[in-house]
């Protein structure tokens, strides 16, 4: 099927904002039965004539306050009632998520932090088919191999992205079966194995049949795993971002959240030494996103944490650390966009720089209870021995041993990752890189602590 071929359906994208059309073209890309129609005001599209126009999905502009957004949602869901509304908002104005929900939007999204989940989200609320080797990305997730089984019928399609010609190929279709060689390739490579967004339950369902075909008592798969815990990071993301008053029982909520997330990862499970780096290195080579950060940062910080002797209370500090360190960068300008740091303006980086304290202010203000060690952790994670980080430049003396710890996690995280297509180091040589490292004595890593987490690795 050509990419221009087929059935097509409307959305409506509802902003005075040219940026925000253009946001939203960036991120449907390649969804090409999606009929974009932008409405500049809420009298343009009222005055729209349904016979010509039926939206299925509605994306409008959340950055103008409560009340402005509030009549946008009203009037669409008037003229359009069986669209389906999500509101896309940023840090420009605080928004009131109760009550623009109870005005019929069906979901709020911050339109920078939320990208990830974004396509997730209009899939799931307008679902639509695509064929052919012009799949966007964004429209299929990975899978873990772990939850593959050799012969096993699959119902699912299987993907390879191949990035440099931005192609995602299909390699198998459902009803056929995947067999070792293939798995065996990608695990070598460590290349990623992808399905359509849309048929992740089939995929789910699949995994759950592999799981009891091995006699696993609780058949829940690696990749569903992790979608419950990036979708429970999503909700909690939410009530950061949400501007309706809040007390203390929201904070109460949030910590409950994170450690359900630690529990299901079983992130504070007294292991030996070689296996919390087995661990470890299943959490690496996963491309980057904001959401993957939380997880990958909480297992690491929670395993070095276990390798140091920490107690078991301490490591679950150290992982609640990492799930909540970066929820600053959603009070970046909503100008970043798709922008890599290179790209940033003086302004935009120095906004940047402020994001761990931004995050640490956020908790506070939530009502968190978090014991001071957390906050320190998180305030911290971008510091180091050297006095060169941010955003206070702390000398080692001045930083804690949780904020040298999530400072460890994350260099090891920043490598062990893909990023803007360049190649994920290995763990094994980002394991013998940071201990040279700290060995060499520019002090960016504290030496004590990174040869105690590393010497009980055995190659």
């Amino acid at each position: 099927m050509k990419p221009n071929s087929g059935p097509t359906v409307d959305v409506l994208i509802g902003s005075p904002r040219d940026s925000f059309w253009e946001t939203v073209k960036v991120v449907l890309k390649g969804y090409y039965p999606y009929q974009l129609k932008h409405f500049h005001s809420v009298d343009e599209a009222l005055e729209a004539t349904s016979d010509n126009f039926t939206p299925v999905l509605a994306l409008i502009d959340g950055q103008d306050g409560t009340a402005k957004t509030n009549e946008w949602v009203q009037s669409t869901k008037m003229n359009y009632p069986d669209s389906h509304v999500i509101v896309l908002h940023s840090s420009a104005a605080p928004l009131d998520f109760n009550v623009v929900k109870k005005n019929g939007a069906d979901e709020i999204m911050h339109i920078n932090f939320d990208r990830e989940f974004i396509s997730d989200v209009i899939l799931q609320l307008a679902p639509i088919e695509m064929e052919g080797d012009n799949i966007p990305i964004t429209s299929l997730m990975p899978v873990d191999l772990r939850d593959m089984e050799a012969q096993v019928n699959i119902n699912f399609d299987v993907y390879v992205h191949l990035p440099a010609n931005h192609r995602s190929v299909c390699m198998r279709k459902a009803g056929d079966v995947v067999d070792d060689r293939h798995l065996e390739k990608f695990k070598a490579l460590k290349q990623q194995m992808y399905i359509k967004k849309t048929q992740m339950n089939a995929f789910f369902e699949y995994a759950r049949t592999v799981m009891s075909l091995r006699n696993i008592a609780l058949p829940v798969s690696m990749t569903e795993k992790f979608h419950r815990s990036k979708k429970s990071i999503y909700e909690i993301m939410a009530q950061f971002l949400n501007g309706a008053a809040t007390d203390y029982s929201e904070g109460k909520m949030i910590l409950e959240r994170c450690r359900n997330i630690i529990a299901d990862f079983e992130l504070t499970k007294d292991m030996e030494a070689s296996s919390i780096f087995d661990e470890i290195f299943r959490f690496t080579g996963n491309t980057r996103t904001l959401y993957h950060d939380c997880i990958c940062l909480s297992a690491y910080a929670a395993y070095f944490a276990q390798l140091l002797g920490w107690s078991t209370e301490k490591r679950e500090s150290a992982a609640i650390a990492g799930l909540l360190h970066n929820i600053g960068l959603s009070q970046m300008p909503p100008t970043v966009g798709d922008k890599t740091m290179k790209e940033f303006s003086a302004e935009e980086l120095q906004a940047y720089n402020f994001y761990p304290e931004r995050s640490v202010n956020m908790v506070k203000a939530k009502k968190v209870p978090l014991p001071q060690e957390i906050a320190d952790a998180i305030g911290q994670h971008r510091e180091n021995n050297a006095g060169t980080g941010f955003p206070k430049k702390l000398k080692a003396e001045d930083i804690s041993e949780f904020g040298k710890l999530m400072a460890l996690a994350y260099r090891f995280h920043e490598m062990t990752a893909l990023q803007d297509s360049r190649q994920a180091t290995a763990p094994v040589q980002a394991i013998s890189l940071l201990k040279e490292s700290a060995l060499s004595g520019n002090g960016e890593l504290d030496l004590l602590m990174t040869t105690q987490v590393f010497k009980k690795f055995k190659a």
